[in-house]
């Protein structure tokens, strides 16, 4: 099997595979592209030091591994793009749900809190941690969505992960440096959440165009 051209190898067509490699570049901009949201967000509320970052961070990374972990769990079982649809669609409810509480929940939340910092991570908890986790569960349904032999794994695999730091990269310095400044945090936030939807709206077609 080794022997054929790479491209019969894979477990699905040239356009699916393409198709997954859009969704780990446009997802990994909307994962860290979110997370420069979630500071902008918050450090009105909790100023801009170490503890405010940190706290971001650090929530950030714990979703993307609960992520990582859960999505490689289900990616075995329901290796298919209507997986993939129920992780964009979930992850949009999410980011719209971020978008209506930035219109004041947050405030009603940390006032019942009275530790400064236990509403930092509680604030930071419900902004960054559902979304994420979510998002994180794409990129090893994504290789098992590609994947048609082991002996590619790591080819496959690493040029995923690239891709997905890739837009990791992009989606920091346009959301920082373009978004942020002309269009705000709420409009971000709703624009990512609207993708999400027509994405995963897209991902179900796949879905049923492959049965």
């Amino acid at each position: 099997m080794t022997d054929a051209p790479f491209h019969r190898r894979l477990a699905v067509g040239r356009g699916a595979a393409v198709f997954v490699v859009v969704d780990v570049a446009t997802l990994g901009f909307i994962t860290l592209g979110f997370e420069m949201v979630a500071s902008r967000i918050l450090t009105p509320l909790f100023g801009s030091g170490i503890y405010t970052w940190a706290t971001i961070i650090s929530i950030v990374v714990a979703g993307l591994m609960g992520g990582y972990f859960a999505g490689g769990i289900f990616a075995d079982r329901h290796p298919s793009f209507a997986f993939a649809a129920l992780i964009k669609l979930v992850a949009a409810a999410c980011l719209f749900l971020v978008f209506f509480l930035s219109n004041g929940g947050l405030e009603s939340l940390i006032g019942t809190i009275p530790d400064e910092i236990a509403a930092l991570f509680a604030s930071g908890f419900v902004v960054c941690f559902p979304p994420l986790v979510i998002l994180g569960m794409y990129a090893p349904l994504s290789v098992r969505l590609i994947l048609g032999d082991p002996a590619d794994a790591g080819k496959i695999s690493g040029g995923l992960f690239a891709i997905s730091s890739l837009g990791n990269i992009v989606g920091i310095i346009v959301t920082t440096f373009v978004l942020i400044p002309t269009i705000g945090t709420r409009a971000i936030t709703l624009g990512f959440a609207t993708f999400l939807v027509l994405s995963g709206l897209a991902s179900a077609a796949a879905a049923v165009m492959r049965k």
